[in-house]
């Protein structure tokens, strides 16, 4: 069961990545805030830029690596029709996200498996 709470957990990040590679457009961000967890790593960014309408947005992504600094500009893409939904092109580049689908799916015919297994010699 715990492989089946990680799968369902990273579900919503999957969805989203996948939404934002299909649909996505890119624009220049500018880095508002760096959000650390104990005081020490930047895990999220709080970062500004238009909408296609030319609205602004304010969002906190995941930090692109190397971290921009506070007033520094970087690429992101947002989804059009969920605005509020980025992520840094260089995150979606990056093979952490191939890496985290091909995770997500081995995890999900690990569970497959197991409930066949269980429901089979049951």
């Amino acid at each position: 069961m715990p492989l089946t709470a990680l799968v369902l957990l990273s579900l919503p990040t999957q969805l989203r990545d996948n939404r934002l590679k299909r649909r996505g457009v890119e624009t220049e961000a500018v880095c508002r805030e760096l959000i650390r967890r104990n005081g020490i790593l930047v895990h999220f960014i709080r970062c500004s830029y238009q909408q296609t309408d030319g609205r602004p947005m304010v969002t906190r992504i995941n930090s692109p690596r190397p971290v921009p600094q506070v007033g520094e500009s970087f690429t992101v893409v947002f989804d059009p029709q969920r605005p509020e939904e980025a992520a840094s092109a260089q995150y979606l580049a990056s093979r952490q996200t191939q890496l985290g689908y091909a995770f997500q799916a081995a995890l999900a015919v690990l569970v497959t498996v197991a409930v066949l297994l269980v429901t089979v010699f049951d």
